[in-house]
């Protein structure tokens, strides 16, 4: 009898889990994973299916996007420390984070939810909701399994994490890098984006192709997943973990996939402060009083939790963010939509659209501060320079700090999203953006460098600024994309794959230079290091696959220059402008030389010999080592990179952090990969499934259609039948439709006409 038993009750807590949980939309939701761990969620509703989105983050992401949320609250110092409160306003590169929790209350990314929360769409609150009630109760059912500082979320916790990304991380790094007159460059913050017209593909389709640059440890890292409601909703994509919105996907209709901008968005003023009151500011000639609010902090201590009381203070412009004593001034930073509380409704509307027309329309509510966005349907190309800039006055350099006591300075109204650099159907036939500048969206785009306002971009740039300003990705696109050719899902494939390294073009033959003529004589050209490692150059397919070791020798050649000259030295090679090197000067070869047999002695005191494949050197750490190719020193459109070790090895933490092309059509054809996979748990064979393929240089299906979701079910959780039957549901719907009374067709048809 216990035999019998015992299958039975495995089947059904395994297949109807949802059995057990108290809340209601548990019942009305499925989660199928397929055979890479990615949930397919069929709900009900969109409320269910959101559910279950929170649900199956919570499973496979719980502790990473718990810490987004209280970052987002400004309460991460609870569980992480005072290192975590950033009471100093100092720049994590690796983390991509300006200050901590100080910020976060600085700039009341929970407090103006919470205050404003009747004015989020009811819509996007009901999604926020169900979304919060889906983690909580994962939550609740695992309460004996996670750690104790894991508590409940609420809907407002959602919308706070959404609004926080923009303010603190896009916009207010954009004010604050003004103050300390420098970029703050991310490592390998970026992504690619290009599509190709119906005329330029081999089989006739669009195809769209994404991928991410970012982390694969820090708060951008991303999950895949699928949302289904039939006849309501079918969208793919990724979301950044703690968000149920898509920034990168695709649904029945549309695809659309995110990069990084650089407009110029928001601003810095100087206050001047009253020497006998430092509680005031001058403004249009009268002193006014600097608003000052408290917060109150616990952080974690060896000793217990520890309460600290810091001040914010702000003025007219916005939150201030320093205070100079000597010279009586304090820096305030103004940002775009800073008391907005509809980030989430922004980012729902473009999951929503089923057509260019309504994916422009959500863009043009301007709820999206920034980002290039290409978006592709089964017959057209779209791509827009996102961006919220207001207007401002004539006279003042907008890239640096300008004064806070006149008026004078004062944003207008925002310009409309029709100003905004864009392109539909271009006859180039192909769009792309590697974090270019606008006018670089095709060959020959027709848009204005200085478009549309002079301080519309972060850099000033020159009226007639062509192709100059193009990236090694960027440029590695239009070089293979231009033309006329027509290029199959393969051809896309390959180069969403590419590794090939541009500046190997200049810095191959000035090596060969630097060891011919007069030099081949040199005392080093009789090093067999320095000829084996020149043939290997000569040989080499100038790409840093895994197996290259020209590739090797180019990197540890790059690393030895920036050592021995410096990194602006070596990024003259990196650069669009590396044509103007001259190979044949003594100089150039002189370093060229030293370089490499600096390269070579390093080479050889790390791993023994000079001859080194570059998956020896570049490998992945996820449950084993998984040698890598690609590399982001040489901006190559396929980059994995990380810190290097004590023994020469990288540790790859950073570089492509997904992949997506989409075929367009009727049934579409999606391929995709997240190299880190969709589960934090070691355990899990999810944990590093796709990092396997990755180090292969493979993709996987995205499986999109009921059938191709049933064939590679791999667990459900809910109802198993639910998939098939709402289908099912559906075609009868609209088989009844098709055959209904002609009389109403045409009435129907003729009211449409009509306009009613």
């Amino acid at each position: 009898m216990t035999r019998l038993l015992a299958p039975l009750i495995f089947v059904f807590f395994c297949l109807v889990p949802s059995a057990w949980s108290a809340d209601s939309l548990a019942r009305l939701v499925t989660i199928y994973r397929d055979n890479f761990g990615v949930p397919h969620i069929v709900g009900e509703t969109e409320q269910a299916v959101f559910f279950g989105y929170g649900y199956a983050q919570a499973e496979d992401h719980l502790e990473r996007m718990m810490l987004q949320y209280r970052d987002a609250q400004g309460r991460r110092a609870e569980v992480l420390g005072k290192a975590a409160l950033g009471d100093r306003l100092e720049f994590n590169d690796h983390d991509y984070r300006w200050g901590g929790d100080y910020l976060q209350r600085l700039l009341r990314a929970k407090q103006d939810v919470t205050e404003n929360k009747e004015s989020i769409d009811p819509n996007t609150y009901q999604v926020l909701s169900a979304f919060a009630r889906g983690v909580n109760d994962y939550i609740s059912e695992h309460r004996s399994q996670i750690p104790a500082w894991i508590d409940s979320i609420v809907p407002e916790d959602i919308e706070a994490l959404q609004r926080s990304d923009y303010l603190r991380f896009y916009s207010a790094h954009d004010a604050l890098q003004k103050i300390r007159r420098q970029a703050y460059k991310f490592p390998q913050f970026g992504s690619n984006q290009w599509a190709i017209s119906p005329f330029r593909s081999a089989t006739g389709h669009v195809i769209h192709v994404e991928s991410t640059h970012m982390p694969w440890d820090n708060r951008f890292q991303n999950y895949e997943a699928h949302l289904i409601v039939p006849g309501v909703l079918n969208v793919g994509g990724i979301s950044w973990f703690g968000s149920p919105f898509l920034l990168d996907g695709f649904n029945d209709r549309i695809t659309w996939s995110a990069t990084w901008n650089r407009p110029n968005i928001s601003d810095v003023y100087i206050e001047k402060i009253n020497p006998g009151s430092r509680m005031q500011y001058l403004f249009d000639g009268t002193w006014n009083p600097i608003r000052v609010e408290r917060e109150t902090f616990r952080v974690k201590t060896a000793a217990g939790m520890e309460k600290i009381t810091l001040p914010v203070y702000y003025t007219r412009h916005g939150p201030i963010v320093e205070f100079d004593p000597r010279t009586n001034t304090a820096y305030s930073i103004k940002l775009p939509n800073a008391h907005g509380v509809n980030y989430s409704t922004g980012m729902y509307l473009l999951m929503k659209a089923r057509s260019l027309s309504e994916f422009q329309a959500a863009l043009s509510r301007q709820l999206i501060l920034r980002w290039n966005f290409l978006a592709s349907d089964e017959n057209n190309i779209f791509w827009v320079h996102n961006a919220v800039v207001a207007r401002r006055p004539e006279g003042y350099d907008w890239t640096k700090p300008v004064p806070g006591w006149t008026s004078a300075t004062d944003w207008g109204p925002y310009l409309p999203f029709s100003d905004n650099p864009q392109l539909l159907n271009p006859p180039t036939g192909f769009l792309q953006n590697c974090n270019n500048p606008p006018w670089l969206a095709t060959r020959n785009s027709g848009l204005k460098p200085l478009g549309p306002t002079p301080y519309y971009l972060q850099s000033t740039s020159e009226s007639d600024e062509g192709e100059a300003a193009l990236n090694m990705r960027g440029e590695r696109v239009f070089q293979a994309l231009s033309g006329n050719t027509k290029f199959s899902f393969n051809d896309m494939r390959a180069l969403a794959l590419d590794t090939y390294v541009l500046p190997a073009d200049v810095i191959v033959p000035l090596l060969d230079r630097a060891y011919s003529g007069i030099f081949s004589l040199w005392p080093a050209r009789r090093d067999p290091r320095v000829s084996r490692a020149l043939d290997a150059l000569h040989s080499w397919n100038r790409r840093s696959a895994k197996d290259s070791v020209g590739f090797t020798y180019l990197y540890f050649w790059g690393v030895a220059y920036k050592d021995l000259y410096s990194a602006t030295s070596f990024e003259r090679f990196t650069q669009y402008s590396r044509r103007n090197i001259k190979i044949d000067s003594w100089l150039e070869q002189h370093r060229a030389r030293r370089a490499l047999e600096a390269a070579l002695d390093r080479m050889q005191e790390l791993f023994g010999s000079t001859e080194v494949p570059w998956g020896r050197v570049n490998v992945t750490m996820r449950g084993g080592a998984f040698p890598m190719g690609g590399n982001g020193s040489y901006d190559v459109l396929h980059p994995d990179s990380g810190p290097e070790q004590s023994n020469g090895k990288i540790f790859d933490n950073d570089g492509w952090g997904h992949l997506m092309i989409v075929m367009e059509g009727e049934s579409k054809e999606i391929w995709s990969l997240l190299p880190y996979g969709e589960s934090e748990d070691p355990a899990s064979p999810h944990y590093n499934d796709q990092t396997k393929l990755h180090s292969r240089g493979e993709l996987k299906q995205f499986w999109f259609s009921p059938q191709q979701i049933m064939d590679h079910t791999e667990s459900v959780w809910g109802d198993r039948d639910r998939l098939g039957r709402l289908f099912r549901l559906r075609q009868a719907t609209r088989r009844k439709a098709r055959s209904g009374n002609p009389k109403e067709h045409v009435i129907s048809s003729g009211t449409q006409k009509k306009g009613v």
